[in-house]
């Protein structure tokens, strides 16, 4: 079992006015059991995500602290029903609705069918009044709709192109055309703004620049991380040292070698 450096998560489109409501963002993620998906749904070594940049992908070039231990917002991934209920209460109420009615968006492959039976399932049954349609299509087509901004919720992921975490905030910014959801944040676009240009040369502050950055995306949740995907090998006992690229998911066999 290998974890990917990658990100399953959910995506709101702003342009759609319920999804502006930042508690109606955080009741989906507190409604969300993500130790119960991967323990009793998934069964693969996925793990539940602490915010969107993934575990040990990058470490803090000080202390080495992990960057999604050190960025965790505490109450915005954590399962907490009662928590969930009452940001839902408040949504509805800023909102002007008894109930909601919402569209979640996914590719249709058999994994993500059994997350989107679980996501749905979690959200109608901690928060009264909410009834949650799903929309699975071939994944080609859902990229599509994504792209497009046809969507009102999607479940997607995201994989990095290099080991930092700015692969994986930079699409959030206002203007990235990755940003499908349109979600905006001027404070996230400056912490993004300032690891790229005057901290670009400075480890530590750029390093603070991308920790406040993955803090202000979770504690609005512009997006909700759900979890971490896990890679799973048949390996032979005797082969050792292959070197494995979490990366871009290649393997190296030039150390490679069997033992007796």
């Amino acid at each position: 079992k290998r974890p990917l450096a990658a990100t399953e998560y959910l995506q709101y489109n702003q342009r759609n006015g319920v999804f502006k409501n930042r508690n109606l963002r955080l009741a989906f993620s507190l409604a969300l059991n993500r130790n119960q998906l991967i323990n009793k749904v998934m069964q693969n070594g996925s793990i539940a995500s602490k915010g969107f940049v993934p575990l040990d992908f990058a470490k803090n070039p000080k202390t080495g602290k992990d960057f999604a231990d050190e960025a965790f917002v505490p109450g915005t991934v954590d399962y907490d029903a009662t928590k969930a209920k009452q940001y839902y209460k408040k949504a509805l109420s800023q909102l002007g609705k008894k109930n909601l009615t919402v569209k979640l968006l996914s590719a249709d492959d058999d994994q993500t069918k059994d997350v989107i039976e679980f996501i749905q399932s979690e959200l109608q049954q901690t928060l009264p009044g909410l009834k949650v349609e799903s929309n699975s299509i071939p994944f080609a087509s859902m990229l599509a709709r994504a792209s497009s901004g046809n969507f009102e919720v999607n479940f997607t992921g995201w994989s990095a192109d290099f080991a930092d975490p700015i692969s994986f905030l930079s699409q959030f910014t206002s203007n990235n055309p990755e940003n499908n959801g349109k979600w905006n944040n001027q404070k996230f676009d400056q912490a993004i703004k300032n690891s790229n240009n005057k901290d670009a040369n400075n480890p530590t502050k750029r390093w603070q620049d991308l920790i406040n950055a993955e803090k202000i995306l979770a504690s609005d949740q512009g997006i909700t991380p759900i979890y971490q995907p896990n890679g799973i090998d048949l390996v032979n006992p005797k082969l050792k040292g292959v070197v494995y690229d979490r990366i871009n998911g290649h393997y190296d066999y030039r150390t490679a070698y069997l033992t007796k």
